[in-house]
């Protein structure tokens, strides 16, 4: 089971637990700072010793963080006692980054609510600012991105004017990390490039740092279903310092291993999961430790090394209980079930798969539910318990389908966060505005000749500004209608090629029924192809040529077919063509014109590149009639059709490629497919 852990969701890290020593260093430092911020005398000669000391401990925390946290926890309550506001607040935020780039999160909060504290005495609104957004990426790792969204649109009101590169930077890299978090990963890329060109542009700005942009995007690659640009992105984090603190460090391995994982390369993926499994070791850092062993047994899984996959799992056991962090330990237990299973200890695996199975249902986490029951089902299928696996994988599918209800649901609450929060900062416009003329009248009341006139002014300001504040509402509510229209349309269509996807696929599939078909021998067929050898493309043109071929292969595919048929981006390099009322006879011909339009002509890159395509495909038709020699069977849905055709599509990769499957029939009680050969009509 693949974890993904909460501590490296965005630009930080979240709070790992800590031992006895990191909380008697924290204590003790907080004594110090106490002590050092009552101080009420200024030592004037001594301030610019202590900043240029900070300014030393800062650049040796860069290069060596364990001996510069070291150095800042020792020295700085003496370097900043009595010193200016200034040097304090410089401390306080170098403090805060130790802190942070040791995975102590919790003491880096701590520390943020300090300086908001200071900030608000000495009517700072830049340091007031800055530190503001440590609260908005607290929302994002408590995993509330709508209260985030919200939270900034009202940070983004009350600064707009504020001169602040600094706030500017971390407000879009948050930005960036809120939308990613509700799944809207183009904006999401906006505001992290917005936030990288920023800081690209002015090197020596403090924060927010390249590496810590480069590596939230390389998360977003990751949970994106990008793996390519995702290791493209973590290169170009190791590319751009010398060495790198343990946390960024420690993450920037995890996330390597993840994307090797989702490239299917296991072995090489071990290798990156090691180094960040020996950096949270060396730095206590036990929750990294718990998933980044947690990844390493499912890495074992996937190369079918159950004994190995036990020992990890078990060992992961130990730091998840300790950082009490419980998906972690549940991801742990699958995985050790998993294993067992794997070894042939059918009954005690499969008793853990379905506690922790529970476990997510009762938590209300469907994507990890989801992910044990596509692993489970797969496990089954190797079992040969074919029966249990396509039961497992269509509760799998009702899983998804409520999943992506709720990422929905997520998304329209950001948006109505956004939209409430620009509503609030327009009220306190209108009553600073209201509050100014009651000031006025007060000032002027004596002067009882300028009553009238002042009355009728202030009477018509009031009008105008009602009548402003009603058109303003008028446009705002047109504009969320056209975000909420904007919404509906990328949630039910690929935004690379405007083809439907899942979601508007499973709307349609749920108006299906009762649906008659045209002809007695009609049934609906399901065409689920994928584009060969497309990995080779990515590598040897790059993924600007391999979108280009996505584009044109959902253009092909919408000129040859009927436009009652739907066309759909599957996932990846695969697409769906569902096409209703199709004949026994008109089936190959179907999938034979797909085929065709396909490897028909080459497609020409934007350099003149010509490049021939072609794809494998498995197709299913409903109502499905499983053989003649079978006993009647129970009728067979939509989500288990695809699952067939997936598996004869893999048949036809087995064959040689450039082919396609329909699947005739199915032999029980062994599960094997029997299957009609289609080639295409041109060459490829």
């Amino acid at each position: 089971m693949i974890v993904t852990p909460g501590h490296l969701t965005t630009l930080l890290a979240a709070p790992a637990s800590h031992s006895d020593g990191w909380r008697r260093v924290a204590m003790a430092n907080a004594l110090a700072l106490t002590l050092a911020l009552g101080g009420v005398a200024s030592n004037a000669a001594a301030a610019p010793h202590a900043a240029a000391r900070l300014e030393e401990i800062a650049a040796l925390a860069e290069q060596d963080h364990a001996l510069g946290r070291t150095t800042l926890v020792r020295e700085g309550p003496t370097l900043i006692a009595g010193a200016p506001y200034a040097v304090r607040i410089r401390y306080l935020f170098l403090l805060r980054r130790v802190y942070v780039d040791g995975g102590n999160l919790r003491a880096a909060y701590n520390i943020n609510e300090q300086i908001i504290r200071l900030a608000t005495v000495a009517h700072d609104p830049r340091t007031l600012a800055v530190a503001s957004l440590g609260r908005v990426y607290r929302l994002i790792e408590n995993n509330d991105p709508a209260a985030a969204l919200g939270l900034l649109e009202t940070l983004g009101s009350r600064y707009r004017d504020l001169d602040s590169l600094e706030f500017k930077g971390g407000f879009d890299a948050l930005q960036g990390a809120a939308f990613s978090a509700v799944g809207q990963y183009d904006r999401a890329l906006q505001h992290f490039l917005r936030a990288l060109e920023l800081v690209q542009n002015h090197p020596d700005l403090w924060s927010p740092r390249k590496a810590d942009i480069l590596l939230a995007m390389a998360r977003m690659y990751v949970n994106a279903r990008d793996p390519m640009r995702a290791l493209e992105t973590l290169r170009e984090v190791r590319a751009g310092a010398q060495r790198l603190p343990p946390r960024l460090d420690a993450a920037a391995s995890f996330f390597e291993g993840r994307a090797l994982v989702a490239q299917d390369q296991p072995e090489a993926a071990l290798v990156a999961f090691e180094r960040a499994l020996a950096l949270a070791h060396t730095h206590q850092l036990l929750s990294v430790q718990a998933n980044t062993l947690g990844n390493i047994a499912n890495a074992y899984l996937k190369l079918g090394r159950y004994a190995e996959a036990e020992t990890a799992a078990r060992a992961a056991l130990i730091p998840a209980q300790s950082s009490e962090d419980k998906i972690s330990l549940h991801m742990a237990t699958a995985n050790l079930g998993f294993a067992l299973f794997g070894q042939g200890r059918h009954q005690e695996g499969m008793r853990l798969v379905d506690e922790v199975c529970a476990a997510m249902r009762r938590a209300g986490a469907l994507s990890t539910l989801g992910r044990i029951l596509s692993e489970k089902s797969h496990a089954l299928e190797r079992a040969g318990r074919f029966k249990e696996a396509l039961a497992t994988l269509r509760e799998r599918e009702t899983v998804l389908q409520q999943l992506s209800l709720d990422d929905r649901n997520k998304a329209v609450s950001a948006l109505q966060e956004q939209f409430k929060a620009r509503e609030r900062a327009a009220q306190i416009d209108s009553l600073r505005l209201e509050n100014a003329a009651k000031d006025a009248e007060l000032r002027h009341r004596t002067l009882i000749q300028t009553v009238a006139s002042l009355g009728a002014a202030l009477a018509l300001l009031l009008c105008s500004g009602v009548l402003w504040l009603y058109r303003k509402s008028e446009r705002t509510g047109q504009r969320l209608t056209e975000l909420n229209a904007e919404l509906a349309h990328h949630s039910a269509h690929d935004p690379l090629t405007g083809l439907h996807n899942r979601r508007s696929f499973q709307d349609r599939m749920r108006s299906r029924t009762g649906e008659a078909a045209p002809q007695p021998d009609a049934a609906d067929c399901f065409t689920l192809l994928d584009i060969d050898h497309f990995k080779r493309i990515n590598d040897d043109y790059g993924h600007a040529a391999g979108d280009a071929v996505l584009v044109e292969v959902g253009k092909r595919l919408r000129a040859t077919l009927r436009e009652s048929d739907m066309v759909l981006r599957w996932g990846g390099e695969e697409f769906l063509v569902y096409s209703q009322g199709v004949t026994r006879a008109q089936r190959p011909l179907l999938v034979r014109r797909i085929l065709d339009a396909l490897a028909s002509a080459p497609i020409v890159l934007a350099d003149g590149t010509r490049l021939a395509i072609s794809a494998t495909a498995g197709a299913v038709a409903l109502p499905f009639a499983p053989g003649e020699d079978e006993p009647p069977t129970p009728a067979m849905d939509w989500q288990q059709a695809i699952a067939l055709a997936d598996r004869a599509m893999y048949k036809g990769k087995e064959a040689g490629r450039n082919r396609a499957y329909i699947v005739a029939g199915l032999r029980c009680p062994e599960g094997a497919l029997q299957l009609d050969l289609v080639l295409p009509g041109v060459a490829a």
